[in-house]
């Protein structure tokens, strides 16, 4: 348990120097249905910055691929199997999850080199997902492995099968939000703040049929899929309201998305 406090303590605190190098910023914009990023990113601590030129939301799903694997292979393969378990060589990494039109949302996180690709699985306006529309993109990390630090966060957020769990309740104003997946399955974060009345049933049952209008709530970000002990960050500006956590990774076990395991939350910012 001491050693554990001990991790904690030094994730939200954080390792950052003044001769510590910033992270890398990349801009990804999204529109309805394509993605701009880079062609080439250089490795090491990189903050995707995503903002939304679309009307609907979108977010980023970022793979690494082993080495002899291109994108045009990965992309195939999302295009078949959709949200079920895909091969071992498609590494999840974390990007920006998804964003309200007219909202940013941003993911930081350490690049090895090697081939991604970076794609949108939200749905709607009805239930085909934006990568079948187009919305993906190849790009390569570039140089050799580059040592580096994920930015200081002040709340620690744990995924395990299946719950969220954050160290200290959510307040009002800025935040870095260090999320690290505990479990042992791939795991995502999507905050959506929600409308009087509104909660995670409502944004469910959207998902399911969007019927071409938007989701209820304001999404706002959070961390689309990483692994096993990997730790992404994410900068929000909360402002008060009624907000939920969700989870639509599909289970290694009977293929189901994590929410109908349990994995979903609703919480206050005041």
């Amino acid at each position: 348990m001491i050693l554990e406090l001990a991790a904690l303590a030094t994730l939200l605190a954080g390792t950052t120097s003044p001769n510590q190098p910033k992270p890398n910023v990349v801009i990804v914009t999204a529109r309805d249905f394509s993605l701009e990023i880079p062609a080439s990113i250089p490795a090491g601590v990189t903050t995707f910055k995503l903002v939304n030129k679309g009307k609907l939301a979108h977010h980023v799903m970022i793979v690494r691929l082993d080495a002899g694997r291109s994108a045009a292979e990965a992309l195939k393969v999302v295009m078949s199997v959709g949200r079920a378990p895909r091969p071992e060589w498609m590494h999840p990494v974390g990007g920006p999850q998804a964003v309200t039109p007219g909202i940013e949302g941003n993911a930081t996180l350490i690049l090895e080199p090697g081939n991604y690709l970076a794609f949108c699985e939200v749905p709607g306006p009805d239930t085909t997902a934006h990568y079948m529309r187009g919305m993906a993109k190849a790009f390569t990390v570039t140089g050799p492995p580059r040592a580096g630090t994920l930015p200081a966060a002040d709340v620690a957020l744990s995924l395990t099968e299946y719950d969220f769990a954050f160290t200290t309740p959510l307040t009002r104003g800025r935040h870095v939000v260090a999320v690290t997946n505990r479990g042992s399955q791939a795991h995502m974060v999507v905050l959506t703040r929600f409308p009087p009345g509104k909660g995670t049933a409502d944004f469910l049952a959207w998902a399911k049929n969007p019927q071409g209008r938007p989701g209820p709530g304001t999404t706002m970000g959070g961390v689309t899929e990483i692994p096993p002990g990997a730790t992404v960050t994410f900068t929000r500006n909360f402002i008060p309201g009624h907000y939920g956590m969700i989870c639509f990774t599909p289970d290694a076990k009977d293929g189901k998305p994590h929410f109908m395991h349990g994995m979903q939350k609703e919480f206050e910012v005041r």
